[in-house]
């Protein structure tokens, strides 16, 4: 129950000493409830490899992001099984994206609107698969009642823009301020996962990276899943209203 609540309220959990085998992180997760299948498959395998369809799939750093951004609705929650973490470099990076955007919201309100307002064309081409998926929607998206419900942000898979170009301009000074307080110092934790760990977190708030590694210096294995988030949501309020 403290696990999932603090999923829910802060976006952020670290459950530790978990079982180091390969795939043993399922059966801690499965507790909460059954996973979002992607093409990435289930675990996917967060390693250094050659010819990767991925850069996680590397030893290069990772500016912070949201995963599967092209995707209508992304993963809502997601997982990462540390197995062994003993190379040099490779330390994790995490921003809540709505603390962010709240910032935005006080200090740059022309920036904000323009964020929630102009959709961007995120792709993603895998050469391992027949098909390319394209998604246009802005990087801000909020809810009914104007809370936060999404920062869709990647570098990564940011494609051209193709809005209006009397929005252009105002579009890409509101985006570079967005992409340098989303790695700034004042809203970054910085941590290491060791053998054990599972960095569970909001991915639709949630940006995520991590530090370059070296992987002559020794050897860096996690294993990812993926959740929806209504099946946090729910797991939630069942075992609250138990304990009611």
């Amino acid at each position: 129950l403290k696990y999932l609540q603090q999923l829910h309220h802060y976006g952020f959990s670290l459950v530790e000493n978990a079982p180091v085998e390969k795939n043993s992180g399922a059966s801690v997760i499965e507790r909460i409830s059954h996973f979002r299948e992607t093409f990435f498959e289930t675990p996917f395998e967060v390693i250094n490899i050659p010819n990767p369809n991925n850069s996680a799939y590397t030893a290069l750093g990772l500016r912070n992001h949201l995963d599967l951004p092209y995707y209508e609705i992304p993963p809502g929650y997601q997982f990462l099984h540390c197995l062994i973490n003993d190379a040099t470099g490779g330390d994790s990076t995490a921003i809540d994206g709505f603390k962010v955007a709240e910032y935005m919201k006080q200090e740059f309100p022309e920036f904000f609107e323009v964020l929630t307002e102009v959709p961007v064309k995120f792709v993603n081409r895998d050469y391992t698969q027949n098909t390319t998926r394209i998604l246009h929607a802005p990087l801000i998206l909020l809810d009914k009642d104007n809370d936060f419900n999404l920062i869709r942000f990647s570098i990564a898979y940011m494609s051209i823009m193709d809005c209006s170009p009397d929005k252009m301009d105002l579009f890409y000074r509101a985006y570079r301020k967005f992409a340098e307080l989303l790695h700034d110092d004042q809203f970054t934790v910085k941590f290491r996962l060791k053998a054990g760990d599972i960095f569970s977190f909001n991915n639709l708030r949630l940006l995520h990276g991590r530090t370059e590694f070296d992987p002559n210096s020794g050897h860096r294995h996690l294993q990812g899943y993926y959740m929806d988030r209504d099946e946090i949501k729910g797991r939630l309020s069942f075992l609250e209203n138990q304990i009611d």
